[in-house]
């Protein structure tokens, strides 16, 4: 299993690698449930999530798929949450996922966050490809991939299903001969 260390430091705020608890599953519900419509358009999990009890498996599920989900710390506070919801380690690639409460958004905070995750990705674990998939309509994250260099490959059409509805997915890339330029 690939060791991810516990604290990426970044400029204003902290990546923390904490093994969900309750506590912090009722934190994440209050932040979500407070801008559920927000949230919600993107998220399919924020719709399963009616109490802390939806919640804390749900953490703990993202815990353990790739062990390699941060909390996006923000004054002491959990602004959101990145990882690398793929991770192949023979294949040498993997896909980045991310959320961010509407509060923090607009400062740069994920635009920092994905670059310390992809740095980790080509230096530490000698990945060759980094991608993010982003829903057509949410302009806000989709501005991140291309804020941080990522060339737009393509749009998965209608790959996805939100509340029963098709969505288009947008791939975004990085290789590790760009990260090094």
């Amino acid at each position: 299993m690939i060791e991810f260390p516990k604290v990426i430091k970044s400029d204003g705020f902290n990546l923390e690698k904490v093994k969900p608890t309750f506590d912090i599953a009722k934190y994440i519900f209050e932040l979500v449930d407070g801008q559920r419509k927000y949230l919600g358009q993107w998220l399919e999990w924020v719709d399963k999530s009616n109490c802390p009890e939806d919640m804390y498996p749900h953490l703990l599920k993202s815990a353990e798929t790739t062990n390699s989900n941060y909390y996006i710390v923000v004054d002491s506070h959990i602004a959101g949450s990145i990882s690398f919801v793929t991770l192949s380690e023979k294949h040498k690639f993997a896909e980045i996922g991310y959320w961010l409460s509407l509060g923090y958004t607009g400062r740069g905070i994920m635009t920092k966050a994905v670059k310390e995750l992809e740095k980790f990705a080509f230096k530490n674990l000698n990945l060759n490809r980094v991608e993010i998939k982003v829903d057509s309509e949410n302009v806000k994250s989709r501005a991140v991939p291309l804020r941080c260099g990522y060339k737009e490959e393509g749009v998965l059409r209608q790959s996805n299903i939100l509340r029963g509805m098709p969505r288009d997915i947008v791939v975004y890339s990085k290789l590790k001969s760009e990260w090094e330029k």
